[in-house]
């Protein structure tokens, strides 16, 4: 059985299409907070694996434990994007996990709101899958970084607003992960 996508790449069941070659993970505990206006690396949330052939492609998937910006109307969110880096050549946009290159758009993988009921109930995670195909054997480096819509309001991960140190759920911590996966092409 072959399974085939909008474009030429297909899964083989029956040869080695498809097969997952080599993954890679990274996992998140800790309470990350930015109200920056510019990109930010999420601390943790980066990754490598060196692809076996040019023709692999990488399926990328992060999952994001209670992640928001803290405003309870939907207004004032936040954009996340993925970076690579192939060979250490320097971080640029990761063509098929970002949106397309149009005037002076910014590219992103996904889009947050400001989604907090108040300042100590942020909802439960957010997350995306998306795949690359880097078009190389060197080593590729993949990074998670947001931007914020407005400084006042500022995106919380794996913790709430107010970081109060008890049992309520409200204040529990969550896990973020990010993983990579070399699936041949």
């Amino acid at each position: 059985m072959t399974i085939h996508f909008g474009d030429s790449t297909s899964i083989d069941s029956g040869g080695s299409l498809g097969k997952i070659l080599q993954t890679a993970s990274v996992f998140k505990g800790n309470r990350f907070t930015t109200n920056s206006e510019s990109w930010t690396d999420i601390s943790g949330l980066s990754i490598s694996l060196t692809p076996s052939a040019t023709s692999s492609k990488i399926l990328i998937m992060c999952s994001m434990g209670a992640a928001g910006t803290r405003i309870n109307n939907g207004d004032y969110g936040n954009g996340i994007r993925v970076l690579r880096d192939i060979g250490g050549g320097g971080y640029t946009n990761a063509n098929k996990l970002n949106g397309a290159q149009e005037s002076n758009r910014d590219r992103i993988t996904f889009k947050g709101h400001g989604w907090s009921y108040n300042s100590d109930h942020m909802p439960g995670g957010v997350g995306f899958t998306g795949v690359d195909d880097p078009n190389t054997t060197s080593a590729v480096t993949y990074k998670v970084q947001i931007q914020c819509q407005s400084s006042s309001y500022a995106f919380f991960l794996n913790g709430n607003t107010t970081d109060g140190d008890n049992s309520s759920i409200a204040q529990a911590r969550s896990m973020s992960s990010l993983i990579a996966m070399e699936v041949a092409g």
